[in-house]
C-alpha cells in the first residue's frame, strides 16, 4: 500500500514541468513560467479504489524581485492546506510545489485509508480532487494581476470552486492589500458602492431585499480582499458560497476608477 502511494509521488516529480498554455503577463525585467502537476494516489490497489487527484498549473516569477514575489505567493493561500505558513524558510518554487503535493497525498492516505477499509460500500465518499489553475495579466501601471482558480472536491453533492486574486507591484515585489490602494477611512464609501452594485444585479432595493434572496443574509456587507487592479476598473470577487447560495456561483463586482476617485490613493 505504502509503495503504491510512493509510486504516485515519484510519478509527480518526474512530470513537473513548464507549460505556457495559460495567460501570462509581460513586463520589463519580469517573466512568468509554470510548474505543472497531474497525478493521483489510490487508497488501495483495488481497481475501484477511491483516489486523490491533483492537477496544478502554478505560475511563478522569474527576474526582478522574483524570489520575494514567489515567497509571498506561496504563503498567500494559493495552496491549501497552507503547509508553508509553518516556516519562514525560503523555498524554491518547484521544490515547494512537489513538497506540497507529496504531503497532500500522504495526508489523504493517512486520513482516509483506515476509514475506507471499514466502509468499502461507500467508496465515492472517499474521493478527493484538488485542482489549481493560475494565470497572470498586466494590470494598471506596474501591477501584475495573479489569479488562481481553485476547485476542491471531498465527496458529497458538489465540489467547492474559489478564485484567489493577488496584485503584484513589480517595482517592489509586494502583494498589495486594500490599504495600499485606498485612502484611510475608505470602507464606508466602498461598502456603499458595492452594496448598490449588488442590489442592481439582484434587482433589490435594500439589504433586506437581498437577504430575502439569500444574499448577505447576516446583514454584514464587507469589502473582499479578492480584488483585481485593472486599467479602467477595480473588480471585487466574492467566491461561490461566500455571500450567496451555491447555485448563484461567483459574484464579480466591477467598479470604474471614476466612481472610486474620492477614495483612491
Amino acid at each position: 500500500m505504502r509503495g503504491f502511494l510512493l509510486a504516485s509521488i515519484l510519478f509527480l516529480t518526474f512530470y513537473a514541468c513548464s507549460n505556457r498554455s495559460t495567460r501570462t503577463a509581460k513586463t520589463d525585467g519580469l517573466t512568468f513560467d509554470s510548474v505543472v502537476v497531474d497525478t493521483m494516489a489510490a487508497l488501495t490497489t483495488d481497481s475501484n479504489s477511491p483516489k486523490c487527484t491533483v492537477k496544478l498549473n502554478i505560475q511563478y516569477a522569474k527576474g526582478q524581485n522574483a524570489q520575494k514575489i514567489n515567497q509571498a505567493l506561496l504563503r498567500s493561500g494559493l495552496l491549501a492546506p497552507d503547509y508553508f505558513s509553518l516556516t519562514r524558510k525560503p523555498m524554491e518554487i518547484r521544490s515547494a510545489v512537489d513538497s506540497f503535493v507529496c504531503r497532500l497525498l500522504t495526508d489523504y492516505h493517512q486520513d482516509y485509508g483506515s476509514l475506507y477499509r471499514q466502509d468499502r460500500e461507500h467508496a465515492s465518499a472517499y474521493e478527493y480532487a484538488y485542482n489549481v489553475q493560475t494565470d497572470t495579466r498586466n494590470g494598471i501601471d506596474d501591477i501584475v494581476v495573479y489569479t488562481a482558480r481553485i476547485y476542491t472536491y471531498a465527496g458529497g453533492a458538489h465540489g467547492i470552486s474559489q478564485t484567489l486574486i493577488r496584485n503584484i507591484d513589480t517595482r517592489t515585489g509586494n502583494l498589495l492589500r486594500l490599504s495600499d490602494v485606498f485612502v484611510p477611512g475608505y470602507e464606508p464609501t466602498l461598502k456603499e458602492i458595492l452594496l448598490q452594485k449588488i442590489q442592481e444585479r439582484f434587482k433589490a432595493k435594500s439589504l433586506e431585499d437581498l437577504a430575502k434572496q439569500s444574499v448577505f443574509t447576516d446583514g454584514d456587507v464587507y469589502v473582499p480582499e479578492n480584488f483585481a487592479l485593472d486599467e479602467d476598473e477595480i473588480s471585487f470577487v466574492f467566491c461561490q458560497d461566500e455571500i450567496a447560495p451555491h447555485a448563484v456561483g461567483e459574484i464579480v463586482v466591477g467598479i470604474s476608477r471614476s466612481e472610486l476617485k474620492g477614495i483612491l490613493k
